[in-house]
């Protein structure tokens, strides 16, 4: 009999963060994998949808559209899942707003507090991202082991070392890019630390260097632009909206090097983007990125920026230990694909399926 999963396909839609690239790739990979299973996507979803309207389609619109797919399990990949009568697998991407509910308020903070533990409470199974993301839950939801596996994410094949030198270089120009950067990437909202980050970067050695931040506007962003205001840093800083992803190939392919400072991450799917482009890493040395980088990457203390700038003089000074990462990021890279972490959740899958 052919197991028909469902899948809430709604992160994919609009402009797709790094949820709507996991969905896509993990998705795409299950229905390429042999055997009796049919991949069905449930969404009716056209647009990126705010938190009020996200929850309503997860909680009321996903079972009511999956309930007419005549599934044998539904599949919850991002955000929270619904009440069904089949079982149901999430996706446990960070529990962030659990750990830190002063950062959210209103709907968001119902969300995090109450809408999202009870989700993963409610779940057969729950697919956890890293090791990190398990301990955390484990600790502060007190689900049990037994209802969790580790399955990692992967960077898209599509990043991966480029040698044209030229057009890379005229890549980048078209963009407003001037070489050489220090390139970070990720959402700009507090937890990502990139106020530390141009702190840390007015006090390196830098050179000629610029610094390039790439990410969607988040809550709270303005004080990013503040602390590059207050620094006089509006010609060294490098702000870049929504980037498409041949255009943060280039710019993982054409930096210095990568850094990534934040305060709390699930995985960090960057940092590991940027390693199979041939990138060298700097990333915070909590929660889940140093599974990540393993040892092809350093670390730094995210909260001191003494320690972020410390590292970022390592690299900008150092152009041989800079080669010498380069290609320990492509063996740590390789370490990661999404043909990997689709066989290990349909694993999970059959697994609460059968049972």
């Amino acid at each position: 009999m052919t197991m028909r999963i469902g899948v809430d396909m709604a992160a994919t839609v609009g402009q797709k963060s790094g949820l709507g690239f996991y969905v896509d790739n993990v998705a795409r990979e299950i229905q390429q994998l042999p055997g009796d299973h049919e991949l069905v996507p449930i969404t009716s979803i056209k647009k990126n949808l705010n938190t009020p309207k996200r929850v309503a389609w997860d909680q009321v619109g996903l079972p009511l559209s999956a309930l007419t797919k005549k599934l044998d399990l539904l599949w919850v990949p991002a955000f929270s899942a619904p009440r069904f009568p089949k079982p149901i697998v999430m996706t446990a991407h960070d529990i962030f707003g659990v750990t830190h509910p002063d950062q959210f308020s209103g709907v968001a903070k119902r969300y995090w507090s109450k809408i999202l533990p009870e989700s993963m409470r409610r779940a057969d199974h729950l697919i956890c991202i890293s090791e990190y993301t398990k301990r955390e839950i484990q600790t502060h939801l007190n689900i049990p082991e037994h209802k969790m596996t580790v399955v990692p994410q992967a960077a898209s094949a599509h990043f991966s070392l480029r040698d044209d030198v030229h057009n890379l270089e005229r890549s980048v120009k078209k963009m407003g890019v001037e070489t050489p950067f220090v390139l970070s990437v990720g959402t700009l909202e507090p937890r990502k630390n990139f106020e530390r980050l141009v702190e840390a970067f007015v006090h390196a050695d830098r050179g000629d260097a610029k610094l390039v931040l790439v990410g969607k506007k988040g809550w709270e962003y303005e004080g990013i632009f503040a602390k590059i205001r207050k620094y006089h840093l509006q010609n060294t800083v490098i702000y870049l909206d929504y980037v498409n992803e041949e255009e943060l190939v280039t710019l993982y392919n054409t930096c210095l090097f990568f850094v990534m400072p934040s305060i709390y991450e699930g995985f960090g799917l960057p940092p590991l983007e940027a390693m199979a482009c041939g990138a060298p890493v700097a990333v915070s040395q909590n929660t889940s990125l140093p599974e990540v980088v393993g040892e092809a990457g350093i670390v730094f203390d995210p909260f001191d920026v003494n320690s972020i700038r410390e590292r970022l003089d390592l690299l900008l000074t150092d152009p041989e230990r800079r080669a010498k990462m380069r290609e320990a990021s492509l063996v740590q890279a390789k370490r990661f694909s999404w043909s990997r972490t689709a066989k290990e959740s349909l694993d999970i899958f059959n697994k609460v399926f059968q049972s």
